[in-house]
């Protein structure tokens, strides 16, 4: 029972320092909301970075090589046995024009019909796969000096790419939240200070009288905690709309063709909603211990 008067009592007095110092708390709200947004739009990001790394990466250790047009069978044979002999090599796959387009087709699922009646614009392809893909360079270089071998192509840079933005992405991002969230934790510090400054004396005389520590500072964690949860409330509901929203721009934009390369808003969303919140209240509640700790000693 006197847990339950305690707890009643800290979230009053918790609520009343919110009330007033209205404009305090809703600048300290605010400031929460917005660097838990940046947090989340980083964090969104990186782990969309990541999941196009996933799906490429069997990729990365692929060559495509088109051929010449009209090759027999002998020559496209000749061509696919230098390409085995090639070292590096594991296996070749060979993959007509006609059986790429009809793959094109299923990819594009609904919007299949858009390619009936278009002359067929692919090549005959043999696929490369490398026993290790830090050698790609290398046997790129070699494919594209066999006869009859139209085009090359891979992916290593685009992965190189992607994990040196997601990189900088981390990096610069972590700077900017910590920075944030410091300011964060200072905007707070001085809501809840004000609230300690006119209160000074009580405090002095509970303290007098035997009030522990803990009975003192409840009450201003309690409102450093309900300032963190309103921030984390309102940026979890703005980084789950615009991203749902963007989510489904994307996907209808990309419709089958690459829509698994990114991450859908219901895989997201409970690692984002506890991020966010772990985040906003922890640094509510470190702001109210900062700003009434140097009180309690009287």
């Amino acid at each position: 029972m006197k847990i339950l008067s305690n707890f009643i009592y800290n979230l009053k007095q918790g609520l009343n320092g919110l009330v007033k110092n209205k404009t305090m708390s809703l600048i300290s709200v605010i400031s929460v909301s917005s660097a838990l947004i940046i947090l989340g739009i980083i964090i969104t990001i990186v782990l969309n970075i990541n999941q196009f790394i996933e799906v490429t990466k069997d990729q990365v250790n692929e060559v495509k090589v088109s051929v010449v047009d009209n090759l027999d069978e002998s020559q496209s044979k000749e061509v696919k046995e230098i390409l085995e002999k090639i070292e590096g090599v594991k296996t070749v796959t060979y993959k007509s024009k006609e059986d790429s387009f009809n793959s094109m087709k299923e990819d594009w699922g609904d919007d299949g019909y858009l390619l009936e009646g278009i002359k067929n614009p692919l090549d005959d392809t043999y696929t490369v796969t490398l026993k290790d893909s830090d050698n790609i360079d290398t046997v790129a270089k070699e494919i594209e000096t066999v006869v009859n071998v139209k085009e090359v192509k891979y992916h290593q840079d685009i992965i190189k790419n992607f994990l040196n933005l997601s990189n900088t992405v981390k990096k610069f991002g972590g700077i900017l939240i910590i920075a944030l969230l410091l300011i964060c934790l200072i905007i707070i510090s001085n809501t809840i200070k004000s609230r300690v400054y006119s209160k000074k004396e009580e405090i002095e005389i509970i303290k007098y009288v035997g009030a522990s520590n803990g009975f003192v500072v409840s009450p201003f964690i309690v409102e450093g905690f309900i300032i963190g949860l309103l921030g984390s409330v309102l940026s979890v509901a703005v980084c789950t709309s615009m991203y749902g929203y963007m989510v489904e721009k994307i996907s209808g934009a990309l419709s089958n063709m690459m829509g698994n390369m990114v991450v859908p808003l219901n895989s997201i969303s409970i690692s984002l909603i506890l991020i966010l919140f772990a985040t906003g209240i922890a640094i509510g509640v470190l702001g109210s211990i900062v700003s009434v700790r140097k009180h309690l000693k009287v």
